[in-house]
């Protein structure tokens, strides 16, 4: 690590990178007949930790001096990407479940928005890597 250590929210979004993918494919597979309550528990306090890093990264963190580099890289573009679509993918979701014309489409989409979560939350690593961890060249 560096000699300053990382913010608290940057360690936090690196804990949910690293334990996220395991934690949403194990929800994402609990829907059976009688699982529907373990999975949309799983699935809900899922979504409020990723809008929990996405403000804590937006508001609460100070930005790195490193962040203008970053934000250079392609893929902290490919992250962004599948950051956005994970939260459109998370609204669609809970739209699908709420409006029971669009509830058959829960289960069809429901496995393209884990795997576009879980992309974001892996593509997140490296973020956390360069901001903290490689060394200035």
């Amino acid at each position: 690590m560096s000699a300053a250590s990382p913010p608290f929210p940057a360690v936090a979004a690196l804990a949910w990178a690293a334990a996220g993918p395991p934690v949403l494919v194990f929800a994402a597979t609990r829907v059976r007949r009688g699982r529907i309550p373990l999975h949309a528990t799983l699935m809900i306090v899922s979504a409020l930790i990723e809008l929990a890093v996405v403000a804590g990264f937006s508001f609460l963190m100070t930005p790195s001096p490193r962040r203008a580099a970053l934000v250079a890289l392609p893929i902290f573009k490919i992250h962004l990407a599948f950051a956005i679509a994970t939260l459109a993918g998370i609204a669609w979701q809970l739209a699908t479940r709420a409006v029971a014309r669009l509830r058959p489409l829960h289960r069809h989409s429901g496995p393209y928005v884990v795997l576009v979560w879980c992309l974001a939350l892996l593509t997140g690593i490296y973020n956390y890597l360069f901001l903290y961890v490689m060394s200035v060249p």
